[in-house]
C-alpha cells in the first residue's frame, strides 16, 4: 500500500470510546447520568482548535443519548463501533460477534450515523486468539479496527502484534495503541488512565520520539477520564480492585490541560478514517465499494 506525507505531520490519533459505565452496573441508574455533560466537554475542547476526532460509540449509548449522538455528527466528527453492550471478545464466537456488530451498527444508524468505517473492541480485547475477528469486520465493510494492545496485560493483550500498523488478509487496517517499550515493561502512555498518571514532561518525550520516527500517536479517552465529579463507585470491569479503583478518580481535572500542551508541541487531531484514508488509500477505496 501507498503512504502521503501525513507520516510527516505530528500526528495525534485522539478518540473517545463513548460508553455509560453505569449500564454496566447492577443499579447503575441510581447513580448520576455523566456522559452527556463530559462529551459536550470534550465538544467544547475540540472546537476551541476546530480539531475533529473518533468516537468510539457504544450501541446502548447512541440509545440511550441518540441526540447526543446527532450533536456530534453536525459538529464533523467520526463516529466508530464500540460493540453493542461492550462485551469483550473473549465472550464472543464469530456468530455472537457479528449479530453484536450488526446490533452496534443499527443503533448508530437509528442515530443517524450514515457510514461507519472503524471499530475499537471494549478493553483493547482483540488478540490472538479472536483475529478472527478481522474477517467479520471486513465482511461487514469496516475499514481499519484499533483493538489490539501489543503487549502482555494482566487483561489482554497481543504481544507478538508488533507496535506497527499493519494490513490484515489486505482487507482490513489494525491501528494498535502506542506503547512506551522497554526490557523491563511496557505500557501504553498515551491514554486513559496511564495518560492521567504520567508526569507529563516523561509524556511528551514520548510523543515527541513517537513523531521522530514519523509515527501517529495513538491515543483513548472515556468520558470518566475528565468527570471530576463522579460519585464514587466501583468501577466495572477491574475485577473489584479497591487500589486500581482509587486510580480510575487520579488526575481527570488535568487530562485536558496535558492535551493541550500535546496541541501545542505541534500535535494535529484527525478523525482516524482520514489517517487510513490518506496512508493506505488503496485500502481504503478497496473497503468503501464493498
Amino acid at each position: 500500500m501507498t503512504t502521503s506525507n501525513i507520516t510527516k505531520q505530528k500526528i495525534y490519533l485522539f478518540s473517545i470510546d463513548l460508553e455509560d459505565i453505569r449500564l454496566r452496573m447492577p443499579n447503575g441508574l441510581n447513580y448520576s447520568e455523566r456522559v452527556p455533560a463530559m462529551t459536550e466537554k470534550y465538544l467544547d475542547f475540540l472546537d476551541k482548535y476546530n480539531f475533529k476526532t473518533t468516537f468510539f460509540v457504544v450501541g446502548d449509548v447512541a440509545k440511550t443519548y441518540p441526540k447526543l449522538i446527532e450533536k456530534i455528527l453536525l459538529k464533523g466528527h467520526e463516529i466508530g463501533c464500540h460493540s453493542n453492550t461492550h462485551i469483550t471478545l473473549d465472550k464472543h464466537n464469530p456468530q455472537t460477534f457479528k449479530k453484536d456488530l450488526e446490533d452496534n451498527l443499527k443503533a448508530l444508524y437509528d442515530a443517524g450515523v450514515k457510514k461507519v468505517y472503524g471499530f475499537r473492541a471494549p478493553v483493547y480485547s482483540l488478540t490472538e486468539k479472536s483475529k478472527w475477528a478481522y474477517k467479520i469486520l471486513a465482511d461487514l465493510g469496516f475499514v481499519y479496527s484499533s483493538s489490539v494492545l501489543p503487549v502482555k496485560n494482566p487483561l489482554y493483550g497481543w504481544p507478538s502484534f508488533g507496535r506497527d500498523i499493519k494490513i490484515l488478509n489486505d482487507e482490513i487496517c489494525e491501528i494498535p495503541i502506542t506503547l512506551f517499550k522497554s526490557q523491563i515493561f511496557s505500557f501504553p502512555y498515551s491514554g486513559g488512565l496511564y495518560f492521567r498518571l504520567i508526569p507529563f514532561f516523561l509524556t511528551s518525550k514520548l510523543i515527541s520520539k513517537t513523531w521522530k520516527d514519523d509515527k501517529a500517536v495513538v491515543s483513548y479517552f472515556h468520558p470518566y477520564d475528565i468527570d471530576t465529579d463522579q460519585e464514587s463507585f466501583m468501577h466495572p470491569g477491574i475485577n473489584n480492585s479497591v487500589i486500581y479503583n482509587k486510580l480510575m478518580y487520579l488526575n481527570r481535572g488535568g487530562l485536558l490541560n496535558k492535551v493541550d500542551k500535546i496541541i501545542a508541541l505541534g500535535g494535529e487531531i484527525i478523525p482516524y478514517i482520514n489517517y487510513v484514508k490518506e496512508k493506505f488509500p488503496l485500502l481504503y477505496k478497496k473497503q468503501i465499494n464493498l
